[in-house]
């Protein structure tokens, strides 16, 4: 397994582990809820016990001329009996803190008790200790005079009990979170199957069978479909597209290496130079045809790959309409007449510089091939069309038709008029890269009844 495969996440243990994790979380929250609760559950039993010891303990003390008399009954105390391993102790003193009997020991409580019973827990002779205070009030001749009584039980049966709650919730709430963990693996396979059927299609098509997934999916996973639908469409059109390119460039290239071959086979089969030198002729002649062609090839394919890539950047269309210029017009004499207007202040748009600069060249090659004349030259002009530009290239050769004009963008495609040192891709090469850039491109006759193409560029291509 490699390191990429070991590194990938995968979205069922994901979902597994988020929610396992909730629902640990959650039952942590419920474990220390049911031992707050377990607590609470088990002082509120044992709390009316001690309270009823305290009432019992406060009935039994009267207050005769004046001294309190407190005779403690057994049952006050039986009634704590129902913890036979916790420990109980009592105490019943003054206001003023005099003991009247019991434990003088005991921990003071936090505040006097008031009418009602106060409870509050302390630690006594090394225990954890439950306390009961209540005040018992009485009249005598110099006034209202009150004690209190004091009762406390150790919290062993307390503490049983609410253990004995906290873990009987505990196991409920564990036994609930398997449950949820279990379903939710279920839930988690089933919701995943629409992608496990996906990857059987997958898996038995062939490497051409890019056919759209027709498959019923979630909602959650219909616009990843719908975009990888989208892509093979795409590769299938590319791929038909190159077949179709490859299979019409072979046949191309047959016919100049045949005659290529045609040629160089007769200068063989002749004797004198003279014959030998025609035959070089047109061997260099046939040479140059099959160059071109290959470099139209080479030149659309470039093009059809930067169209795909889309890497625009900001440029001056002006500056790359003259470098085209300097490339294509040929300094040699007889030179052709080629003219250059920019009425447009500002030229700059996002492009790819290389793309049009080959689609200019070919424009300007294409009229240099078919012609210009004294009396009304080649005219190559940019000016603002809107807020975008327009490059357009006039010629003074014989044009073309409606018809010529319907089919002058297919590959290959030369027309009745073109030379024979042409390859027909010049206006393919020129559609494909005007649409990368979001335009569009125009045939037309121009003012000297020769072909006026016009290219419409967006400025803000990218």
């Amino acid at each position: 397994m490699t390191e990429l495969e070991q590194a990938r996440p995968s979205i069922r243990r994901t979902l597994l582990l988020s929610i396992g994790l909730l629902s640990l979380v959650g039952m942590l929250m419920l474990f220390f809820g049911a031992r707050q609760y377990g607590r609470r559950a088990a002082d509120l039993s044992y709390d009316r016990l001690l309270n009823a010891s305290a009432l019992t303990i406060a009935d039994s003390i009267t207050l005769v001329d004046g001294q309190w008399e407190a005779n403690i009954p057994c049952a006050a105390l039986e009634l704590l009996s129902a913890a036979p391993d916790d420990r109980a102790f009592y105490r019943v003193f003054l206001v003023g803190g005099r003991t009247l009997t019991g434990y003088d020991d005991l921990p003071r409580p936090p505040s006097l008790a008031a009418d009602h019973s106060v409870f509050f827990d302390a630690d006594y002779r090394g225990e954890a200790v439950r306390f009961a205070v209540l005040r018992r009030a009485a009249s005598s001749a110099d006034g209202p005079e009150a004690a209190l009584i004091q009762i406390g039980q150790t919290r062993r049966a307390r503490n049983e009990v609410a253990g004995d709650i906290v873990w009987h919730v505990t196991g409920w709430i564990a036994l609930f979170t398997v449950a949820i963990l279990l379903l939710a693996r279920l839930a988690i396979d089933r919701a995943l199957q629409p992608l496990a059927r996906i990857e059987q299609d997958f898996s038995v098509r062939t490497p051409f069978d890019l056919r759209p997934i027709t498959r019923a999916v979630p909602t959650e996973l219909s616009h990843v479909v719908a975009a990888q639908n989208h892509f093979m469409s795409r590769l299938s059109s590319n791929i038909d597209a190159l077949r179709a390119y490859i299979a019409e460039a072979a046949h191309q290239m047959r016919n100049p290496l045949a005659s290529l071959r045609a040629q160089a086979q007769l200068a063989l089969d002749q004797n004198s130079p003279q014959q030998w030198r025609q035959g070089l002729v047109a061997v260099e002649r046939h040479s140059d045809k099959l160059g071109r062609l290959l470099n139209q090839l080479l030149s659309h394919a470039s093009v059809t790959h930067r169209a795909e890539l889309h890497h625009f950047k900001p440029l001056d269309l002006r500056t790359i309409a003259k470098q085209a210029l300097r490339e294509s017009v040929p300094q040699a004499e007889p030179r052709p007449r080629v003219r250059f207007d920019c009425d447009a202040d500002d030229t700059h748009l996002h492009g790819d510089a290389l793309m049009l600069r080959e689609a200019i060249k070919n424009l300007i090659d294409n009229a240099i091939k078919h012609g210009g004349s004294e009396d009304a030259p080649i005219l190559v002009r940019l000016q603002a069309d809107g807020a975008d530009l327009l490059l357009s290239v006039d010629d003074a050769g014989p044009g073309m038709s409606a018809e010529q004009r319907e089919r002058a963008f297919d590959r290959f495609d030369r027309g009745e008029h073109a030379s024979a040192q042409g390859a027909g891709l010049g206006l393919a090469i020129v559609k494909r890269v005007v649409e990368s850039h979001g335009g569009r491109v125009v045939l037309d006759t121009s003012a000297s009844g020769g072909l006026s193409v016009r290219l419409h560029l967006r400025r803000d291509a990218a």
